[in-house]
């Protein structure tokens, strides 16, 4: 099986390296974006089996990142979870309206986070 793609899109370099970490034990290809633009860019340019999106970003939050990908039918497969501090009621209804996959409010288990991943990446 060929080594799956795996985006993490935060503004936050430490939540970054955290979930890379978290990561490093699955067999996954793990690339990084700053910002939503970026993620947008990587997304299209890499076609990752998984986003990991955080919602407060520059430039694009991540919610408007996921609203493109979901009107993208080359995209519409890519997996998508909104990892994020942004955990009100309204914040994961408006996720699950644009089609994210899950929902992973920080600060999370890496443990956890590592068993959902692996999860999609198996669906």
């Amino acid at each position: 099986m060929a080594t799956k793609k795996v985006l993490i899109a935060d503004d936050n370099q430490q939540i970054r390296l955290l979930v890379g970490a978290a990561l490093r034990s699955l067999d996954v290809e793990v690339i990084q974006a700053v910002e939503g633009e970026a993620a947008l860019e990587l997304t299209i340019a890499e076609k990752p089996d998984l986003v990991l999106l955080d919602v407060n970003m520059p430039k694009l939050d991540g919610f408007e990142v996921l609203r493109f990908l979901r009107k993208q039918p080359e995209l519409v497969n890519v997996k998508v979870v909104m990892l994020t501090t942004s955990a009100q009621n309204t914040d994961l209804k408006h996720g699950a309206d644009l089609g994210c996959d899950d929902y992973v409010t920080k600060p999370f288990e890496t443990k956890v986070l590592r068993e959902l991943v692996e999860r999609l990446l198996a669906e």
